[in-house]
């Protein structure tokens, strides 16, 4: 079952491989569009979730999940590298045999370098333009600050997590035809894991970039925010490969005939 899918998968890790060798600085500049897409969508959903939070109550988060999709949307739709995405493509890829270790590490290296700048560049230019003040300023120091409360063991479980529930959506994307019911799917599976409370390296890296050029408190420091992102992206390397990519490249084997 699933042969054709995970062939897909498995073709695409190579043909981005492929690109990266031939194009490296076009390469980079994908991953930094993903970057971008990345502040873009935490500009409209903490907006909304700002704008609608009530003391007590979490319906702020409700409003980040229903918002923050158009990041992915934008990512599959206009064209983008994200590095969480990669982590799933890259297993099926490197367990297909269409692409080498060597060749796995380098372009996730590089998307993740190049996600990193889009999230910084994009990042400072949000906060000089102080669209936020007055709106989501507070909200998302807070948010930075209480994502660096988690203890280590949970913050590397709730990545996992999430990096299993948006890998699915990068899965459906390769098993679903129509557009509509791809972005509906999105749609479920970013709701998911941002009301659920799961961890995404890549929004963090946003999130913090935007709170750290904000005024912030002391406790906000770049070596805390460093170790957060380091284990949320383990978590997400081990929820895309281990519980998403093995399995599925797993099921789709076929039996040889002798």
């Amino acid at each position: 079952m699933y042969t054709n899918e995970v062939n897909k998968v498995a073709e695409s890790a190579q043909k981005k491989s492929e690109f990266l060798n031939e194009n490296l600085f076009q390469y980079v500049v994908l991953a930094m569009m993903s970057g971008f897409f990345i502040i873009i969508g935490i500009a409209l959903s903490f907006s909304a979730a700002a704008i609608i939070q009530v003391e007590g109550k979490m319906y702020g988060k409700i409003a980040i999940g229903l918002t923050f999709w158009v990041a992915l949307g934008l990512l599959t739709f206009a064209g983008g590298e994200l590095f969480t995405g990669n982590c799933f493509v890259f297993t099926i890829g490197y367990l297909k045999r269409t692409v080498s270790l060597k060749q796995t590490a380098k372009l996730l290296l590089i998307n993740y370098a190049g996600n990193l700048i889009g999230c910084m560049v994009l990042a400072f230019i949000y906060v000089q333009s102080k669209a936020m003040i007055g709106i989501s300023d507070a909200y998302i120091e807070k948010t930075a600050l209480s994502k660096l409360d988690i203890p280590m063991s949970q913050l590397f479980f709730r990545a996992v997590l999430c990096n299993f529930v948006i890998c699915l959506a990068i899965w459906l994307c390769y098993k679903m035809k129509e557009e509509t019911a791809k972005l509906m799917m999105m749609v479920f599976c970013v709701l998911a894991f941002a009301v659920s409370g799961f961890e995404h390296s890549i929004a963090n890296m946003g999130i913090f970039s935007i709170a750290l050029l904000l005024p912030h408190d002391v406790n906000l420091t770049l070596f805390e925010v460093c170790k957060n992102v380091l284990i949320v992206t383990l978590g997400n390397m081990a929820g895309a490969s281990l519980f998403l990519g093995v399995p599925y490249w797993y099921a789709s084997k076929t039996k040889e005939i002798i």
